[in-house]
């Protein structure tokens, strides 16, 4: 019997549960002692493990072998190649290990600078949005951080797209200073309370989808644009008392129109539906209006379209959590901004008066505010519990007003980023639309009916319910002589005095 480690007969021998080797005793303990394995097999192994060899006779030791001899020579040798190898060995165990270990920690190192390089570029230009929005507010925007930045890729707005945002925003900034307060033939509260319905157009778009879904006016106030479920789109002129122009073309219930709100007779008219399709309709001959460009702008129904104040833009918005900027002259993608944040997609859009930021509401209840320019989410209001179903900015530029399905309209200082006031509206009341006149004085809310509230403090001025169906479209006439309301039993309706 040899021992499994010296290779020689051992005085006390022991034999291991776990290999079956026998080993010198004092060997094998002190083994254990140091590592806790099994010398041949690795496994986990314990003084308790080793049993002990009883023999008869005892084992004699041998005498040491003698190098005076070439077989003791070489047996020597052979021992120390041994145990070279398996020290060899042992290390190359050691050597794999480490190098494992050591990639692992590098793949984590890059992971890590790859989360901090995409969080630093949120935050700068999360601080950059702030900024942008606070200088338009005329809120003075905190100091920034000295910080090392990191150089991320991103896709920027056209330098001259954004000479043109900014150089209309500071004109519409200094014409807005300069008349702060409404004009002394501006209409007063005691002439809104008596307003009543003092025309209407009834029976417009097809009965077999009845229902007006969406209105906008022109710079003249003579021609009204009117979207259908019936999937048509409608200009009728004011003078003539007729319906100019039935616009066919689109697949599906008309969500939103616009004029471009240029001050010529005819102007370019606008819109969306959920076919997933923005039309933009012109009246170049004597035809009258035609098909000018059609855009496949979104991958789910189109929500809401936009014009920006310079009227060479415009935006749309959609339920593919995508909004999308467009130039009037060639209707491509100026840029499209996805959010997959947004799983139910975007309800709503509207520029700023000064138009360098978008407001925009969600299936998720919340209202973001956009910084145009940098394509970032400056703020969000979460404080609504339902889909967001309108919303509508102020002339004054610091005022947005929401509304949602849990029947609340909130109005928000856009310089504070809060919630000012809060309009809690009847059990079952639908909210469709929202308009400011275009003095910030008054807000007109449709849907079940029309209310009209005072902006400042929230008090209720008036209230129509002419209509047989809900109201889908405000509009009100400039010093808010006037109120144009569109609904779903196919009518227009005129509020004002004799």
């Amino acid at each position: 019997m040899f021992c499994a480690i010296s290779g020689e007969a051992p005085e006390h021998p022991v034999v291991s549960v776990k290999s079956g080797n026998i080993f010198e005793k004092r060997l094998i303990e002190k083994y254990i002692t140091d590592n806790g394995k099994d010398p041949i097999n690795g496994e986990e192994l314990t003084v308790d493990d080793l049993i002990e060899i009883k023999t008869i006779p005892e084992t004699v030791k041998p005498r040491p072998p003698l190098l005076s001899s070439v077989p003791s020579l070489l047996s020597s040798l052979q021992n120390e190649w041994d145990s070279v190898m398996l020290e060899s060995f042992t290390l190359k165990q050691q050597y794999q290990q480490v190098r494992q270990e050591l990639s692992h920690a590098l793949y984590q190192n890059d992971a890590a600078t790859r989360v901090i390089a995409r969080l630093k570029k949120e935050r700068d230009a999360a601080r950059e949005a702030l900024a942008n929005v606070q200088a338009h507010l005329g809120t003075p925007a905190p100091a920034p951080v000295q910080e090392d930045t990191m150089e991320v890729d991103s896709k920027a707005i056209p330098v001259e797209v954004i000479q043109k945002f900014e150089s209309t925003s500071e004109a519409l900034s200094q014409a807005r200073r300069s008349k702060k307060k409404a004009p002394a033939d501006f209409t007063s509260v005691d002439t809104v309370k008596e307003f009543k319905e003092v025309s209407s157009v009834p029976s417009l778009h097809s009965a077999r989808s009845p229902g007006i879904s969406c209105l906008d006016v022109n710079h003249s106030e003579n021609l009204i644009l009117t979207g259908g479920n019936d999937k048509h789109v409608q200009i009728y002129n004011k003078a003539e008392e007729k319906v100019i122009a039935n616009l066919t073309g689109h697949t599906k219930k008309i969500t939103s129109v616009k004029f471009r709100g240029q001050e010529v007779e005819n102007d370019i008219a606008i819109s969306a539906a959920a076919d997933k399709q923005v039309r933009i309709w012109s009246n170049t001959t004597e035809k009258g209006y035609k098909l000018g460009h059609s855009i496949t702008a979104h991958k789910g129904e189109v929500t809401g379209i936009s014009v920006h104040p310079s009227k060479d833009y415009f935006v749309s918005s959609g339920l593919d959590s995508k909004w999308a900027l467009y130039d009037f002259e060639n209707t491509k993608p100026i840029v499209e901004v996805f959010d997959e944040e947004i799983q139910a997609g975007f309800t709503s859009i509207a520029f700023h008066p000064d138009g360098m930021i978008l407001g925009a509401g969600t299936g998720n209840a919340a209202v973001q505010i956009w910084d145009v320019k940098s394509q970032t989410i400056a703020a969000t209001f979460g404080e609504h519990t339902g889909k967001i179903q309108a919303l509508a900015f102020s002339e004054n530029g610091y005022i947005l007003a929401t509304a949602s399905e849990d029947n609340l309209v909130k109005i928000w200082d856009l310089r504070k980023l809060s919630n000012t006031k809060t309009f809690t509206l009847p059990e079952n009341y639908k909210v469709k639309t929202l308009s400011f006149d275009n003095y910030g004085q008054y807000l007109a809310v449709g849907g079940t009916d029309i209310t009209v509230f005072k902006a400042k403090d929230g008090s209720l001025i008036t209230n129509f319910s002419d209509n047989t169906s809900d109201v889908t479209g405000l509009y009100w006439s400039p010093l808010a002589r006037g109120l144009l309301s569109s609904s779903l039993d196919r009518t227009l309706r005129f509020y004002g005095t004799n």
